[in-house]
């Protein structure tokens, strides 16, 4: 693994039960100062092992999200691919769990999600809360 992006995991583990991570924010900045932003969703899946929690993974990525250009936007069209693929556990469960709905569109979500949920029985509850929320908004 990217020193730089140890370094960002590891910070964001040490201040993850902190209202505010000051230390983490900024090593997440160095992360797309290192990485660029084209394809980073897809190259730090590559660089980060599995033996990180997904969680933890999913912070980097929510914390990235403020540090890119477009607030996250191209992030979020990989992840949308990756439920749309539905063919690795470890990218549905990163997708399932950012701050952010996948999807413009309502219909489109519930169809992929629904998709998912027969898919990979482990993520069904969170499918239909991601559902449910969105449908109640």
């Amino acid at each position: 693994m990217h020193q730089t992006v140890a370094r960002a995991l590891d910070l964001i583990a040490l201040e993850n039960s902190r209202p505010e991570y000051p230390e983490a924010f900024r090593a997440a900045q160095a992360v797309v100062t290192e990485f660029g932003e084209l394809d980073l969703a897809d190259r730090l899946f590559a660089d980060i092992p599995e033996s990180v929690p997904f969680l933890l993974v999913v912070k980097l990525f929510d914390l990235l999200a403020w540090q890119t250009d477009d607030n996250g936007s191209a992030m979020t069209r990989t992840i949308e691919r990756w439920l749309v693929e539905g063919t690795s556990l470890r990218k549905v469960q990163i997708a399932l769990n950012l701050d952010v709905y996948p999807f413009l569109d309502e219909c489109e979500m519930c169809r992929v999600l629904s998709d998912i949920a027969e898919l990979h029985p482990q993520v069904a509850d969170k499918c239909q809360q991601l559902i449910g929320s969105r449908q109640n908004r």
